[in-house]
């Protein structure tokens, strides 16, 4: 059998992890289970983001195929019968991926990434919003001259949407709560997820903050 097989084989093994005779080895989630199903993020060799993994498993693949390195570990392991693995949480590509440019992606202001950026909250009033019940305000209007960006949009509820109306908040005497502006990492993460563990979040910062690395430009 080759290395590479060798290698891929051993990972199938801690897939449904085989116990020692002489010991009893913790299980993992399944891949589409919770818990050590942890997700992993991968950045391009350029250290830009390129995705996230479904689970720990395509991660670990990615490194055993020596397709990446990883540069951030889960405290969590998984054991086959022969081979022990650190579980991977942030992997960098030993090779650039072409991929289409995308950093425009997280400076357009969705009404996702407003709301993720304001807190679901108007920024006139405080009131809590959801997707179907609020609205993207331009602080400076289009009918004034306003752009469609980050820096000129932001979460309101449609009764202080449709007061403001076409002018600035000075002008109908309406001041925000806070400026708007570009999204954190941290937003720009849970732009990407539909859904976050908190242990994936503070680990993928943690490491992005101790390496100095920005995942996008804003």
């Amino acid at each position: 059998m080759s290395s590479l097989a060798a290698r891929t084989e051993a990972l199938r093994d801690a897939a449904g992890v085989v116990a020692a005779p002489s010991a009893v080895v913790r299980t993992p989630a399944p891949r589409t289970g919770a818990g050590q199903g942890s997700r992993c993020m991968v950045l391009n060799a350029s250290y830009e983001y390129l995705s996230i993994t479904r689970d720990w498993f395509d991660s670990l693949l990615l490194v055993l195929d020596d397709k990446a390195v990883a540069i951030e570990h889960y405290p969590e392991v998984v054991r086959s019968q022969y081979h022990t693995f650190q579980v991977p949480a942030v992997v960098v590509m030993r090779y650039q991926v072409q991929v289409k440019k995308r950093s425009k992606l997280f400076q357009l202001p969705t009404k996702k990434a407003v709301f993720i950026r304001d807190n679901f909250e108007c920024q006139y009033c405080g009131t809590r919003l959801t997707m179907g019940s609020g609205t993207r305000d331009h602080v400076v209007p289009r009918a004034q001259g306003g752009i469609d960006t980050l820096a000129n949009v932001v979460a309101s509820c449609k009764p202080c949407n449709g007061r403001k109306a076409d002018r600035t908040p000075e002008q109908a005497g309406m001041p925000l709560a806070v400026r708007p502006r570009p999204l954190t990492d941290e937003e720009k993460i849970r732009c990407v997820l539909k859904t976050c563990r908190a242990k994936e979040r503070q680990t993928w910062l943690c490491c992005l903050k101790r390496l100095g690395i920005t995942l996008w430009a804003s």
